[in-house]
């Protein structure tokens, strides 16, 4: 992983290999992010997504197991319990053109995965639990 700072906003590069919600959360903890928006475009080799079924309450997973492209990525960091979260939701199209997308629970990063993060100041953005959906929502 690469990263740059300009002052107020991040952009990063994940390369071939590592894992996107474990590195950000890493980054996250090494520079002190208190929460932002998140945005990027790149490559997975495989991920993980989920569904929310609002109903019953919980995620419904599924892998993709073959190369994809990252054709948008979108979501937030805060924070729960003093560890990052990492909410990301994203579309994916795979060699045919076809899209899917989903909650991202996981991926491993294709080529390259291109990171924009526009950091926010002052008191961390923090979660917590609706009991009314089952999400851990922003806490503003």
């Amino acid at each position: 992983m690469q990263s740059r700072f300009d002052g107020y906003n991040h952009i990063i590069r994940l390369d071939k290999g590592e894992l996107l919600i474990d590195s950000l959360s890493k980054w996250a903890i090494e520079h002190n992010i208190g929460g932002g928006w998140i945005s990027g475009i790149g490559a997975a080799r495989w991920a993980e997504l989920g569904y929310y079924d609002l109903k019953k309450q919980n995620y419904h997973w599924k892998k993709i197991k073959d190369l994809v492209e990252i054709d948008s990525l979108q979501g937030n960091l805060s924070w729960i319990d003093d560890q990052p979260s990492i909410h990301l939701h994203a579309t994916f199209s795979d060699s045919k053109m076809r899209t899917t997308g989903g909650h991202v629970k996981e991926l491993e990063v294709g080529g390259t995965c291109e990171i924009f993060v526009h950091a926010t100041f002052g008191t961390p953005i923090t979660r917590f639990l609706n009991k009314d959906t089952g999400l851990k929502l922003l806490d503003l």
